[in-house]
């Protein structure tokens, strides 16, 4: 064997090898992908009317879905503001207790990322409770879309609150 067939053998292992590298990074990205996508995407069961005349910018709001069971919710403090923890507060009217409740918050123009709160029940309140936050924007205005996601073994249930947020300074 010559040198130029030792460097060509070595070369095709070389090539080889990459080749199942790339072929398994590929396929851990599509298994990824492929178990994230319900947690990113989740299958909503019933979404509730959304009630754009409540300003959950300066007051607690609620929306009610056709059975009549009715989802509040409170963010505190008052403008919800960007990059500032922000206290949430879901009441839940006529509805069974579920599994999980957190709270989606998502850019209706604009995909800002995943940006949920998982609540905790807090039994004194009788409500669920927990704590989320804004990410910073580029833009001056922002409109969000803040569901509520309810958790059931054999489905989910989405409440839609939306509001606008201002950089500070801007009206």
């Amino acid at each position: 064997m010559t040198t130029s067939d030792g460097t060509r053998a070595r070369f095709q292992r070389s090539t080889l090898l990459w080749g199942v590298v790339a072929v398994l990074a590929i396929a851990v990205a599509v298994v990824v992908i492929l178990k994230a996508w319900p947690l990113l995407n989740p299958r909503v069961s019933e979404r509730a009317p959304l009630r754009p005349e409540c300003d959950l910018l300066s007051q607690a709001c609620s929306v009610r879905f056709a059975s009549g069971a009715e989802v509040g919710l409170d963010i505190l403090p008052r403008g919800i503001p960007a990059v500032h923890p922000l206290e949430l507060r879901v009441n839940l009217e006529g509805l069974p207790v579920p599994q999980q409740v957190e709270v989606d918050f998502a850019g209706v123009d604009m995909a800002m990322g995943f940006n949920r709160a998982a609540l905790s029940y807090d039994a004194a309140a009788d409500a669920w409770t927990g704590q989320g936050m804004l990410p910073v924007c580029v833009r001056d205005r922002m409109t969000w879309e803040a569901r509520v996601l309810l958790r059931y073994p054999d489905r989910l249930l989405a409440a839609p609150f939306r509001f606008v947020s201002l950089r500070p300074g801007e009206r």
